[in-house]
């Protein structure tokens, strides 16, 4: 059989194995191929979740497609932190006066500020090398962050404890009802509305690729 985009055909017939491990790693090994050039691999996996013989292979093909189709998800939308943020002053080591800033007054599990090391009480006084005149320097941070792509990365100087740290962030992508996770996130799983979100683009692109027909 002819293989477009050189798919590994014996990799692909790995996803048939008896051996489960065996097909685990075929599926893995064919998502790092789809990686490499996503918008072809992603029409060919499509043709194999409908044309392949085994039930398996199919479904372990659509597995694959959406991984690639959610990395391209990820890719669009609004760049996010993931912080609750009130605007507060600081002094800064060096300087003679206080310095607009914004306190950290909430982290999101599992958020890009989470894992860049974002702290309580942190206050962030640079972004990318810019500072905040106004008193008011909260809106344009966020207005900032919102126009970055996601795995955008920033820049930030944070005091903390007097000490003045550099943390860089690489910028998730804006959920749903964002403002919802700081105030009224008892009532909001962000987790599982971006999975929602995330299995409604999926299914999108497939209505959209079926229409192609």
């Amino acid at each position: 059989m002819a293989w477009s985009l050189d798919l590994p055909a014996e990799t692909f017939s790995k996803l048939s194995s008896q051996e489960f491990h065996v097909r685990e790693l075929a599926e893995a090994e064919l998502l790092a191929w789809g990686r490499q050039r996503p918008e072809p691999a992603m029409s060919e996996l499509y043709r194999q979740t409908q044309m392949a013989a085994d039930p398996e292979a199919r479904e372990r093909c659509l597995n694959i497609l959406r991984e690639l189709v959610t990395d391209e998800y990820l890719k669009n939308g609004e760049g996010y932190i993931g912080v609750g943020l009130i605007d507060d002053l600081a002094n800064v080591p060096g300087e003679p006066a206080p310095r607009n800033a914004i306190r950290i007054i909430q982290v999101q599990p599992d958020s890009p500020g989470l894992h860049a090391g974002i702290r309580l009480n942190d206050l962030i006084v640079e972004l990318d090398d810019e500072i905040w005149h106004e008193n008011d320097a909260s809106r344009p941070f966020r207005e900032k962050i919102r126009t970055l792509k996601p795995n955008t990365r920033v820049n930030l100087k944070v005091l903390r404890n007097g000490e003045l740290l550099d943390i860089k962030v690489h910028l998730g992508r804006r959920p749903l009802m964002a403002d919802n996770l700081f105030f009224n996130g008892q009532n909001f799983d962000p987790q599982a509305s971006e999975r929602a979100a995330k299995e409604a683009y999926f299914r999108q692109w497939l209505s959209q690729r079926k229409s192609k027909k």
